[in-house]
């Protein structure tokens, strides 16, 4: 009788590891998708917030400042999205629904962290240029200035690490909404 308890709980067990396996493989294609989509966006956000500067010529040209400043917007956005991608725990709720909350809360996550990172980066960005009227950074950055696109690079990774951690927890509340 005993053995054929633990024969279940262990059959059990075995088939709640599969599923988590298969929700976590689920969550790495999620993640993979979103973060080519946001840091495609970032980029292309990026140059559309820099109207009279062509990001993709200056790279294709090798202008290796304005690789950095890319770059950091990618790790940027990878910085804060990090958070976005924690499935909060499922306390008093249908187990079988789990995996379906956990993509859930991880797509809507993904998706609000997107837009908190593109607009975070974008006016951090926007203020230094305030801050900083007698260096037009971008005509710095068309010209290959490393220095200028070493301290943006800085500033964009800056807000990005800050923000994650207000992301986190906009995620941790956003996930009590959705159970």
């Amino acid at each position: 009788m005993l053995d054929a308890i633990i024969h279940s709980a262990h059959q059990e067990l075995r088939r709640q590891s599969m599923a988590q396996l298969i929700l976590s493989i689920a969550q790495i294609g999620v993640a993979i998708i979103m973060t080519v989509i946001a840091t495609y966006l970032g980029v292309v956000l990026f140059n559309r917030a820099t109207r009279h500067l062509d990001e993709w010529a200056e790279l294709r040209r090798g202008n290796v400042a304005m690789g950095l400043v890319v770059a950091s917007i990618i790790v940027g956005i990878a910085l804060i999205l990090r958070p976005a991608l924690t499935v909060p725990p499922v306390v008093d709720a249908d187990l079988r629904l789990y995996p379906i909350y956990a993509l859930l809360t991880q797509a809507a996550g993904l998706a609000v962290g997107l837009v908190l990172a593109l607009s975070g980066i974008v006016l951090a960005v926007a203020l230094f240029d305030l801050l900083t009227g007698e260096i037009d950074e971008l005509t710095e950055l068309q010209k290959g200035n490393v220095a200028v696109a070493a301290l943006l690079a800085a500033i964009v990774l800056a807000v990005s690490w800050l923000m994650s951690g207000a992301i986190q927890y906009i995620m941790a509340w956003f996930g009590t909404l959705i159970m």
